[in-house]
Parts: C-alpha cells; structure tokens; sequence
C-alpha cells in the first residue's frame, strides 16, 4: 500500500526521463511496487499489522482527498506511468487531394492576419485558461498541462456556428474569446492566437471543406511526454483509443487539434491537405 501510494506520488510529481524510449520513472515505479510486495508477505502475518496498515491507508486516502489526489487518481497514476503508451499512437500521412482547387493566397494571408497571441484580451484569456486545470500535474508535465487545460476549456465551450451563405468570415480571436462560438476556421484561429500567447507553436490545416490546427510537439522524446499527459489526463475521453500525429520533413512531431476532439490528437476528419499556414 504504501510502495503503492509513493509510486503514485513519484510518478505524478517527477518529471518524466526518458534513456531512447524507455520512461525511467516506469522502473522506479516497478521497484517500489516490489519492494512493497516483499513488504507486505514478510510483515502482514499478523492481525494487528493488517488492522494497522488498513488504519493508515485510510488516513493517506483521506488526507490526499483533501489535496484533490483521491485513490482513484493515484491507481490511475500508477496504471499511466508503468504501461508505455507510445505504442497506442498513429503516424498520419500528408495526402494532396486530386482536382481539389488550392485555397487562395488571399485566403491564406487573411487568416495569418486575422491571428493574434500579442494582443492583451488574447494573452489575458490564454492565461488565465492555462491555469483552470491539471494543476496538480504541473510539476510532472509543466508547459503540456498549461497547454493542455486552454485546449480542454476551449473545446468544452466552444459552439458551432456557421458563416454567412457565400461568403467566408475569418472572425478575429477577440471576437471569438467574447461568444465562444464561430465556425472550424474561427476556431483554429482561437486556438493559434491562445496557444501561441502561451508560448506553443502551431499551424493551420486547410483541408478539402475543413480548416483544423496541430499543435508542435518536437522531437519523438518529447512527444513521448505528451503521449503520456493525454493518457494521464484525459483518461475518460481517451478511453484506450489512439493518439494520431503527423510528422514534418524535420521529423518533428504535430498533434491534431480539430474542435470535433475529444482528447488532443483524435482521429483526423480527413488527411488530405491542401496547405499548411505556419503562424509567425
């Protein structure tokens, strides 16, 4: 119980190392559960051990209750960070759609100007959004759960509303952060503008009928820590399913982040592209 409970802590409260892609808190993880194990069979023969151990266990779940780490939270902790998620994700391929007309140039440069992280009700509203959840994993996690809690209020509450007939209407992120509603193109531009005021890079997918943004991940390691934060702290959208990516021609990693998510890197609507508009 108590190997149980420091495993726990120790994976939700030290960063995650990796040595090529093995997560070395997993092996600690797997030592103090051991060591517990041995614990338990050479001391619990008696039954005041088991009376005493059953008395402490339940002051632990008690006092972390008070702090928001409940027991279901610490089984859950313990059950991410000893089982690899990595194998649970799917490399997307960039596919060109065939006598699909490219968007307009026009078009292109409306929506990069209609972006804006600089602007103080964007940053405000970025900020303040990043701090609404996975407080408790920040230590953990850092920027990804900042990332990760603006992303969670954004789709919690955002509405689909669509534009005028003919016409497309780039609203700007100010606009969009006032009614929390727009359509797919509004919308990637709410999550560029807030996301970049946080300090995370991000582009735009047009696709045939579809705009959508990814978010930057980097290198495969560093992908490796947001693979475990969605499994870590989206448990109940997830749900075992997989965590889709593309990857540059850098070999960098990019997380879907359509409004139609669930969880940040669900399945893509489509993986044609008809261009890619990088935010500067």
């Amino acid at each position: 119980m108590v190997a149980l409970v420091f495993s726990a802590f120790f994976t939700q409260f030290i960063p995650s190392f990796f040595i090529g892609k093995y997560q070395i808190e997993f092996i600690a993880t797997a030592l103090f559960v051991f060591i517990g194990l041995i614990a338990l069979w050479i001391h619990l023969k008696k039954i005041y051990y088991i009376t005493a151990s059953l008395l402490v266990f339940f002051s632990l779940v008690l006092l972390l209750g008070q702090i928001g780490w409940t027991g279901i939270s610490v089984i859950n902790n313990a059950y991410n960070n000893i089982t690899p998620h990595s194998k649970n994700s799917s490399k997307v391929n960039t596919l060109t759609p065939q006598k699909v007309a490219m968007p307009h140039i026009s078009l292109q440069q409306r929506i990069q100007q209609k972006v804006n992280y600089k602007d103080s009700v964007v940053r405000n509203f970025a900020v303040e959004h990043s701090l609404l959840y996975f407080e408790n994993y920040y230590t953990k996690y850092r920027q990804i759960c900042r990332q990760f809690s603006l992303i969670k209020y954004i789709r919690n509450n955002y509405k689909y509303v669509t534009d005028p007939s003919g016409f497309d209407y780039f609203a700007s992120p100010q606009e969009s952060i006032q009614l929390m509603a727009g359509d797919c193109d509004d919308y990637s531009i709410l999550m560029a503008s807030t996301l970049k005021a946080i300090g995370c890079d991000v582009r735009i997918v047009w696709a045939p009928k579809h705009v959508y943004p990814e978010m930057y991940c980097g290198s495969k390691s560093n992908f490796e820590k947001y693979i475990n934060a969605i499994y870590t702290l989206f448990p109940d959208e997830i749900a075992g399913k997989e965590v889709f990516y593309r990857l540059d021609k850098n070999e960098d990693y990019w997380l879907n982040l359509d409004y139609t998510d669930r969880y940040p890197g669900s399945a893509y609507l489509s993986e044609e592209v008809l261009s890619f508009i990088y935010i500067k």
